[in-house]
C-alpha cells in the first residue's frame, strides 16, 4: 500500500478545499496521472470550471460497478493539517477520512480489476458544498447497470437511505428607523420571530435520538441589521430541513407559508435517497462486509446527513454508500485506518467479482 499512502500524501498536498476550484482541479489531475499510469483509461468532464476525473476499467460511460468519492475537502484547523501525519495505521490530515482516503482506496480497486471485471469511478469536486459535479455526472450519462457504490460513510454499515433537503429562506418586511421609537415603526425582526414560533408549534414530527427517521427542520441563519439602533427594514432566516419522504416537500413548504403568512423561498433542495435493501446486489454486499468481520454486527442504516448519493437515484439501480474506519471528519484529529481499507479493497474486489 505504499504507493496509495504516497497518493494520499499527494492529494493532501493540493490542499483541495472546495471553495479553492485550482486546487481542486489539481487533486484531480494528481490522482488522474496516477491512474493512467497505471493502466487505467481517464477522461475529464468540467463541470462550472470544476475537474471530474472518470476511471473505468472497460469503456464508456455505463459499467457494472460505479464507484464514487469526493477530493473537495472542507478549511483546515491548522495550516499543517494539509500534511499526512502517520501514527501506526492511521493516516491523519484533513480529508484522511473524507473523502482522500477513500480515494485512494477506490483507485486501488480499480487497478487490481482492471481485466477481471467491469468497474468504474468518478472522482467529484463539490461534495462539501452540494455536490453539483456529482449530479452532472448523472445528467452526462455516466452510471451503473448494477450498483452504485459512494464510499462516504463509516465501516461495518451499508446506508441504503438518506434524508432530502429543503432550504428555506423567510423573510419578513417592516417599516425600519431610529430604536428610541419602536412604537412609530414596523420591525421585521419581530415578525420574523413570531412568524417562526408559529412555524414550529405547527410542526407535526417530533424526532428524537430514540427516532431519528423523522422530518426535522432546524434554523441555521439570522439576518437582519446592521447598527444597534437602527431598526431594519427587512429581516431573513435561513431553515435546513431533512425529509424522508418525496411527498413530504410540498407538504412542509405549504406548512410554512400557512403557518408563518410571510414571503418563504426554497433556497435549495434534492429529493431524498432510498434503495430497497432486499436487492439482491445490496444484500450480497451486507453480506460480504458481514463474512469480513465476523465479529461486527454489519446493519442497514438511514442517514440524517447528505452524500453525493443523493445525485445517483436517478441511474436506476441500487444504491449504497460505505466507508472504511476511520473519524474526526471536518475536525482537527481527521484520521483513516489504511489497515481497515486493505480489508475493505479485498472484501469490495471479491464482490464485484461474484456479483
Amino acid at each position: 500500500m505504499q504507493e496509495y499512502i504516497d497518493l494520499l500524501r499527494d492529494l493532501m498536498a493540493c490542499r483541495s478545499v472546495t471553495r479553492d476550484v485550482a486546487a481542486v482541479n489539481k487533486a484531480q489531475a494528481t490522482i488522474r496521472a496516477f491512474l493512467e499510469k497505471k493502466g487505467i483509461a481517464c477522461s475529464v468532464e468540467n463541470i462550472d470550471g470544476r475537474d471530474v476525473v472518470y476511471a473505468t476499467t472497460g469503456s464508456g460511460k455505463v459499467s457494472d460497478v460505479l464507484f464514487n468519492a469526493h477530493l473537495d475537502v472542507v478549511p483546515p484547523n491548522r495550516p499543517e493539517d494539509h500534511i499526512l501525519k502517520i501514527e501506526g495505521s492511521k493516516m491523519i490530515g484533513r480529508g484522511s477520512c473524507d473523502c482522500l482516503g477513500h480515494a485512494i482506496s477506490i483507485a486501488k480497486i480499480l487497478i487490481d480489476l482492471k481485466g477481471k471485471a467491469d468497474v468504474s469511478a468518478f472522482f467529484s469536486s463539490d461534495e462539501e458544498t452540494g455536490g453539483l459535479t456529482t449530479l452532472g455526472m448523472a445528467q452526462r450519462g455516466y452510471g451503473a447497470r448494477k450498483i452504485a457504490l459512494v464510499v462516504d460513510s463509516s465501516a461495518f454499515s451499508v446506508a441504503i437511505a438518506q434524508k432530502g433537503i429543503l432550504v428555506l429562506k423567510i423573510t419578513a418586511k417592516g417599516k425600519g428607523g431610529h430604536s428610541s421609537t419602536p412604537w412609530a415603526l414596523d420591525n421585521p425582526i419581530d415578525k420574523l420571530f413570531d412568524a417562526y414560533a408559529r412555524f414550529r408549534a405547527a410542526w407535526p414530527w417530533h424526532p428524537c435520538a430514540e427516532n431519528q427517521w423523522l422530518n426535522s427542520m432546524t434554523p441555521c441563519i439570522i439576518q437582519g441589521g446592521n447598527a444597534e439602533n437602527q431598526i431594519p427594514d427587512t429581516a431573513e432566516m435561513t431553515i435546513n430541513i431533512r425529509y424522508t419522504a418525496n411527498e413530504d416537500a410540498d407538504t412542509i413548504l405549504k406548512l410554512a407559508r400557512e403557518s408563518t403568512g410571510l414571503d418563504v423561498e426554497v433556497a435549495r433542495s434534492c429529493a431524498p435517497l432510498y434503495s430497497d435493501e432486499s436487492s439482491p446486489a445490496i444484500l450480497n454486499l451486507k453480506d460480504a462486509i458481514q463474512a469480513a468481520f465476523p465479529d461486527r454486527n454489519v446493519v442497514f442504516r438511514r442517514m440524517n446527513g447528505a452524500t453525493d448519493a443523493r445525485h445517483l437515484g436517478s441511474l436506476n439501480v441500487p444504491v449504497a454508500i460505505i466507508g472504511t474506519l476511520g473519524g474526526g471528519a471536518h475536525s482537527a484529529n481527521e484520521w483513516f485506518d489504511i489497515e481497515n481499507a486493505k480489508q475493505y479493497i479485498v472484501l469490495l474486489e471479491n464482490y464485484i467479482l461474484n456479483l
